[in-house]
């Protein structure tokens, strides 16, 4: 009788080519060896198998290797600027990534599926990192070349985004960075701001800049969103800080009028959050030379030291751990408390903040257009608000004017609602005065349905009070 084969490593690989974690007893049934067998396939697989958990729990997953690298260190900036190590990130077969930290991090490895550190694709915490929106289209236009990828940020696949996280830092939201090349590059940056600019010097060098970006420059790092926008360090005589800057052209065209009174409204929008005792971001208006720009500071970035804050989009986390699509942050934020992401003050907040954005017309509230502070451990607090404004009242992507009309807002589609119109309409209530009153907007349309949209405001909150 013919002695069987010994089992071999490619054996063992075979079973893991789908990249999903394969429990150790079920390997040992397949390939029909002892676990002795199976560890010493293991130790002769080398850095092919990652082993994961401990005892009955042990699985097994099968590395691979991207242009970008095969596993990178992740790195956390702190507030304070100094830098701590979180972990190994490791690339597995089928595009899966396996992320191991050094000490406990349960939000940082909370299982998508059923492994811990285990994620079906890029991990959630890291997905905010991929280059999006206007300036992630000039991100990939000026440095596609450089970097090995598509100039077309549309044509990017997972390797392309890899490469630009690991060996740019991506768009440098939030506080980690994937890969020495990125930690090196943000330690640069503290010293030597490149979108660095004198507080008395913006009214120049934002109207320059505003022009570079619009001619596909890369100017600073590149959050994510449509607007045209840039990033600047600015220098006053109490320290710097860091800020998102948005921008329209100063001419008398209807579109970049309305544009100009939208930066406005916005200001005022984040204004009137705060006034109301919100979290939402600090913004200034500066009249550049050629350009209104809306100078909104970041609040993944600290004062002076230019440390950072973690930072997690809705869109992501409910990508990750929920799928609805998050159009409705009040039922988001229901949701989120219900899986212990968050707590139910700030799914409170969420739920105001969507009301808020329903009162003054915002069109446009998406779920990447709310976010919360990462933390390793606990319930994440929930991020100042941002890109808050009328949105109905914007130019359509050909950039026709629409005609200036009151809001219409619906009635509560869920029952609970009533504690938060109440909240959000003091806060809408403050917003349309301000817009009324505002000298900052030049046309006297916005100025006269902003006194209608309060008294429907008005009548709204006394219908649900």
């Amino acid at each position: 009788m013919a002695r069987p084969l010994a089992t071999t490593v490619p054996d063992l690989l075979a079973l893991l080519a789908s990249g999903d974690p394969v429990p150790a007893s079920r390997l040992l049934a397949l390939l029909g060896i002892s676990r002795p067998v199976l560890s010493r396939l293991v130790r002769e697989a080398g850095t092919r198998v990652l082993r994961l958990g401990k005892g009955r729990a042990t699985h097994y997953v099968a590395r691979t290797g991207t242009d970008a690298d095969s596993t990178w260190p992740l790195w956390r900036m702190r507030a304070d600027a100094t830098v701590e190590e979180l972990g190994t990130l490791y690339v597995l077969q089928g595009e899966r990534f396996q992320f191991q930290p050094q000490a406990d991090r349960p939000n940082l490895t909370r299982a998508v599926d059923t492994i811990a550190g285990h994620f079906p694709s890029l991990p959630w915490f890291l997905d905010d990192l991929r280059p999006q929106g206007f300036l992630g289209r000039n991100f990939a236009h000026r440095r596609g070349a450089e970097l090995g990828v598509p100039t077309d940020l549309n044509r990017w696949q997972l390797r392309d985004t890899l490469l630009a996280i690991t060996r740019t830092g991506g768009t440098g939201i939030g506080d980690l960075l994937p890969g020495s090349r990125a930690l090196e590059l943000a330690l640069a940056e503290l010293d030597a701001a490149s979108d660095a600019v004198a507080a008395d010097a913006r009214a120049r060098r934002y109207s320059h800049w505003a022009d570079d970006a619009l001619a596909g420059e890369d100017i600073g790092s590149s959050p994510g969103g449509e607007q045209p926008k840039f990033t600047s360090t600015v220098s006053t005589a109490h320290g710097r800080y860091a800020a998102l800057v948005k921008f329209a052209v100063r001419d008398s065209g209807q579109a970049a009028t309305r544009w100009a009174d939208l930066l406005a409204c916005e200001q005022l929008a984040l204004e009137s959050l705060r006034e109301a005792g919100l979290p939402a971001s600090e913004a200034e208006l500066v009249q550049a030379e050629r350009h209104l720009c809306l100078e909104v500071r970041r609040f993944d970035r600290t004062p002076d030291v230019l440390g950072r804050r973690g930072f997690g989009s809705l869109l992501a986390l409910d990508a990750a751990f929920v799928g609805s699509g998050a159009r409705d942050w009040s039922l988001a934020g229901e949701q989120l408390v219900a899986l212990g992401w968050i707590d139910a003050a700030t799914a409170a907040d969420m739920a105001v903040l969507h009301w808020f954005g329903r009162l003054i017309g915002n069109s446009d509230m998406h779920p990447g257009n709310l976010g919360f502070h990462l933390v390793d451990a606990g319930p994440l607090p929930l991020a100042p608000a941002y890109d808050m404004l009328p949105m109905y009242l914007a130019p359509s992507r050909t950039g026709a004017v629409r005609p200036v009309a009151p809001i219409t807002p619906r009635p509560p589609e869920r029952t609970g609602q009533t504690p938060h119109i109440t909240r959000a309409a003091e806060a809408a209530l403050r917003f349309w005065e301000h817009v009324a009153e505002a000298t900052s907007i030049q046309s006297e349309e916005i100025h006269a349905v902003a006194a209608a949209n309060r008294e429907i405001v008005a009548r709204f909150a006394r219908t649900f009070q």
